[in-house]
């Protein structure tokens, strides 16, 4: 299995990013930590994709509430 916490930093990560996305915000230093946590959950065996993936799926829970 690979590193849980990994994942959730890189997920976290994410979503701020996505956040700024949505802001026409397209630099910056979240890009850059988004980036790095992201490499280091891809080499545990994460994929882009679920990150992606759940980082949206919170988001939009978060939107519901």
């Amino acid at each position: 299995m690979p590193d849980k916490q990994l994942f959730e930093t890189a997920v976290t990560d994410a979503m701020v990013v996505l956040e700024l996305l949505k802001q026409d915000v397209f630099t910056g230093p979240a890009y850059t930590t988004a980036d790095a946590s992201t490499e280091k959950a891809k080499a545990a065996g994460w994929t882009f994709e679920q990150i992606e993936a759940e980082a949206q799926r919170r988001i939009d829970s978060d939107a519901t509430k």
